[in-house]
């Protein structure tokens, strides 16, 4: 799934919102102190989860960013693989954000059809959905971070 929308904060803004989300990510899961110095090349960490009777271990791997520029995020649990991006452009006077998702899944089960066809067959909702997350995160930094 990749998404285009038109931002009215600054692509630095946007950046260091999800370099902070990630970082206090990283603390929380690991106890380590990290900046973003430490993302730029990638960096990888583990965080666990108790989803119903299951704890889940996820390794994400963060990087190679680009400062202002390209956000990219992966993650691995033993079902599934995950990549995301963010790229940003600007046309001198308004600043884009591309998102980007893809899933990967390790073994091929009917669930996992299942889940790829409801994608597919959601993807305008999901598209909607994902343009939302992008205009409420704006929102967010200009009341909260500006």
């Amino acid at each position: 799934m990749k998404v285009t929308a038109e931002i009215d904060v600054t692509s630095s803004l946007y950046f260091r919102h999800l370099c902070n989300g990630v970082i206090k990510d990283i603390k929380k899961a690991t106890g380590k102190t990290v900046n973003l110095k430490d993302l730029m090349d990638g960096y990888s960490y583990c965080h666990s989860l108790s989803l119903k009777d299951k704890k889940i271990s996820i390794k994400f791997t963060v990087g190679p960013l680009i400062i202002d520029k390209y956000f990219q995020v992966k993650y691995e649990t033993n079902e599934t693989k995950c990549l995301y991006y963010y790229d940003f452009t600007s046309d001198g006077e308004r600043t884009y954000v591309t998102y980007f998702e893809e899933n990967v899944y390790s073994h091929d089960t009917l669930g996992n059809r299942l889940s790829d066809m409801k994608r597919n067959f959601k993807k305008k909702a999901l598209a909607n959905k994902i343009l939302n997350n992008i205009e409420l995160t704006t929102t967010y930094i200009k009341n909260h971070e500006m």
